[in-house]
């Protein structure tokens, strides 16, 4: 009995002293160097290779955690070494699960795999030996060839760390073939960009063939499918290629003009502010629909917005703004009866005044939904107190709600597409904003004065009479009509009674 009772003694003496131990561990601070593991036969495996290119920061301390694992009899499967905490420069990101279930082809590339996050992956193999092709293309240019193709190569070994640290995730890839997958991504999308920007006249797969080009198009600018921009901009600096100059913006980098062409040939020259880090090609996507764009000071939630066939017929007019911008506005117009078969001729209805709700052209094409799904899931990871253009489809998805909607919406010239299915776009706008979370809209005044004009049942009172009396010209007619009919009927009785 006596030595039960002296063996629960030492096992309660070991339980405090490993209590104790466990308090200390959790409750002093993590050291400002990580401690390396002294196991020197792993000291060349992959992982170590890789541990050498991440940020002091950005490295959990393995021994503490496995103490930390011990002490409360844990285990688990996987190599704690692959615990990665993201950085302040990490600017790429895996979409999130949810967000991926709705529509999962949207966010995953076609045809091509650039960086990490898609690398390897079987279907993309053959353009893995085609940008092989290219590479040995980019080496034939004039000031290039291998000599130039080795600097590029330093220049990445030199940047490891820091390419690293834009990836949400922690790329597996040792460090000589991490390298080479990046130079190899970087000289395939330099090589497209220059070939369509200088044309050779011989022919070319890739840009000869429309669904390959549309295919490499889409996937260049996918969340999960990017280079980080001052990879892409160094090389090309490091190229010399001077000949790549815009005539009215000689100041701009060579990759700017070279990413413009690509990505926005028929657009104007227009291009980001000099103080402004472009990411990569999403971020840059989105900056060029909020090059103009200028929130509102008063913020706030949109709630219980009427549909845009219900605006309609409470009196608010629909006009067509800008084209590639987030600008809305809501302005007051005068309420007005147009004389039939007189354009200029518009009689003022006293006392009510209208609204002009202007909304910028929407252009919808095949790949659409998916640039625009991509950008939003950028501005749900790196933008989080920014999504302009989340909330800018938030509204559009308030306004759409069924087919009825679109057709007025494309009437009016805001809505415009070759889809050929106005049921198919109100769906998409009805699907966009699934799991998304926006913040508080640049749109609430916008929101707050049509709510104000539907809830007055004036404005439906003079709508109603404007849709039935004067819709179209012959029923202007009919009523003009009518009302000289009543008028010389009424003089005619006057008369009668005063003979």
């Amino acid at each position: 009995m006596d030595v039960m009772e002296e063996s629960d003694d030492i096992n309660e003496m070991e339980m405090n002293s490993m209590k104790e131990k466990l308090c200390e561990i959790l409750v002093a601070p993590l050291p400002p160097t990580p401690i390396k593991c002294e196991n020197n036969d792993r000291a060349s495996s992959s992982t170590d290779q890789h541990e050498q290119h991440q940020p002091k920061d950005s490295i959990i301390d393995i021994k503490e955690l496995e103490e930390l694992m011990k002490i409360l009899g844990d285990h688990v499967d996987y190599d704690l070494k692959d615990i990665h905490v993201p950085v302040p420069q990490c600017c790429i990101y895996r979409v999130p699960k949810e967000l991926r279930k709705i529509n999962e082809a949207a966010y995953t590339p076609q045809v091509i795999s650039i960086g990490p996050l898609h690398h390897g992956e079987k279907e993309f193999i053959e353009m893995e030996k085609q940008k092989l092709r290219y590479m040995l293309e980019f080496s034939k240019r004039v000031g290039v060839g291998a000599e130039k193709l080795k600097e590029f190569k330093r220049f990445i070994e030199d940047n490891e760390q820091d390419i690293r640290n834009c990836y949400q995730e922690n790329s597996s890839l040792p460090s000589p073939k991490f390298v080479s997958m990046i130079l190899h991504d970087a000289v395939f999308i330099i090589e497209v960009f220059l070939k369509y920007w200088l044309p050779e006249g011989t022919f070319d797969f890739f840009l000869h063939t429309p669904t390959m080009i549309n295919a490499i198009y889409r996937d260049l600018q996918l969340l999960e499918n990017q280079l980080p921009y001052f990879v892409l901009q160094k090389l090309i600096e490091q190229g010399a290629f001077h000949n790549v100059r815009n005539k009215k913006n000689h100041d701009h980098d060579p990759l700017l003009i070279l990413s413009h062409k690509f990505f926005f040939n028929s657009k104007p020259d227009v291009f980001p502010k000099p103080d402004y880090q472009i990411q990569h090609f999403t971020d840059l996507r989105r900056y060029f629909l909020l090059m103009n764009f200028c929130p509102e000071k008063e913020l706030g939630e949109l709630r219980d917005l009427p549909i845009a066939t219900k605006l309609h017929r409470s009196g608010v007019k629909f006009k067509m703004g800008i084209e590639d911008s987030l600008e809305i506005s809501c302005q007051d117009v005068k309420n007005t009866i147009r004389i039939p078969y007189l354009k200029s001729c518009e009689l003022p209805i006293p006392w009510i005044k209208g609204l002009e709700l202007q909304i910028p052209r929407f252009e919808i094409f095949d790949e659409t939904e998916c640039l625009y799904r991509n950008m939003m899931a950028l501005e749900q990871c790196h933008y989080p107190g920014k999504t302009h253009i989340c909330n800018f489809i938030l509204l559009m998805d308030y306004l759409i709600d069924t087919v009825k909607d679109v057709d007025l919406l494309v009437d009016e010239g805001i809505i415009f597409h070759n889809l050929g299915d106005n049921a198919a776009i109100a769906k998409m706008f009805n699907n966009f904003c699934l799991q998304i979370l926006a913040n508080p809209s640049n749109s609430y005044n916008i929101s707050k004065k049509l709510k104000e004009h539907y809830d007055n049942p004036w404005n439906h009172t003079m709508a109603t009479f404007r849709t039935v009396y004067f819709s179209d010209i012959w029923k202007g007619t009919a009523t003009v009509a009518a009302a000289i009919l009543l008028v010389l009927t009424f003089i005619q009785t006057v008369f009668s009674i005063v003979k």
